[in-house]
């Protein structure tokens, strides 16, 4: 068990399982499997909860899918563990089957004040936006999307390229790096918003910088579909607190869906 998800069990020397039930699935009719950005979030609370440390920054690589109703069981191994950060390599795997492997860097430095160079886009606030109609349409098992909230900002107001959400879990609790990490991986929605293919793409890798977390509220996702070739595309994507406060930046590579 860890602080972001309650249902992952400590084995144990760095050994966590989770059973992927459909509240952490996505997926088209008839696939359902488990959220890129759970899959990242599991590996970055599972970082944290074997070295005791905050979490920096993550990468993840989807080796394969993590099908709904299998146990996905994740490996830590601390790399090195030093006097201000540890560096971690997770692993899972369903069975046999390698389903992902990521590096994550965690720790502090003491003594250095925070700064913020970075501006948040002047956007109408959450109460003003409509609810998201560019959600892909799921599979009737997969119910991760329907414990959000997304509210959708108009595409007429965005350069090419853009999208921007306001998310929000439906679950009381803060923005924490658990959080983040599910609101980055909203890249293949706006994939699909601003190429019109439906679903926008698979996810390759994907990643997270910590910045800081919030409290409970509404995390603006403010995402840039940067450029595609050969059926890949790219994206990058800033989260903001209510507040204009960066709390964290993520990117992907990203596989187009066939059509």
């Amino acid at each position: 068990m860890t602080s972001g998800f309650a249902e992952l069990i400590d084995r144990g020397d760095g050994r966590y399982a989770i059973a992927i039930g459909p509240e952490l699935a996505v997926g088209p009719p008839g696939h359902a499997y488990l959220f890129g950005g759970a899959s990242l979030a599991l590996a970055l609370d599972a970082a944290a909860a074997t070295t005791g440390r905050a979490v920096v920054q993550g990468s993840l690589q989807f080796v394969s899918f993590t099908p709904l109703g299998q146990t996905l069981d994740l490996a830590v191994t601390v790399l090195q563990a030093g006097k201000t950060l540890a560096q971690v390599q997770v692993t899972g795997h369903v069975g046999e089957r390698l389903v992902l492997q990521a590096g994550v860097t965690l720790g502090a430095r003491a003594g250095i004040a925070a700064q913020q160079w970075a501006r948040a886009p002047d956007v109408p606030p959450p109460g003003s936006c409509p609810p998201s109609t560019s959600l892909p349409r799921q599979d009737d098992k997969a119910q991760f999307l329907a414990s959000m909230e997304v509210r959708e900002l108009p595409a007429d107001d965005l350069p090419t390229g853009r999208a921007r959400f306001w998310l929000r879990r439906k679950a009381a609790g803060p923005i924490d790096t658990a959080s983040l990490a599910l609101f980055a991986d909203f890249i293949p929605v706006a994939l699909g918003r601003v190429s019109g293919r439906p679903g926008g793409g698979n996810s390759v890798d994907n990643s997270l910088r910590m910045v800081s977390t919030a409290p409970p509220g509404w995390c603006l996702c403010d995402i840039t579909i940067t450029a595609a070739a050969s059926g890949f595309a790219q994206g990058r994507v800033d989260l903001w607190s209510e507040n204009g406060q960066l709390l964290a930046t993520g990117g992907q590579t990203l596989l187009f869906n066939p059509a």
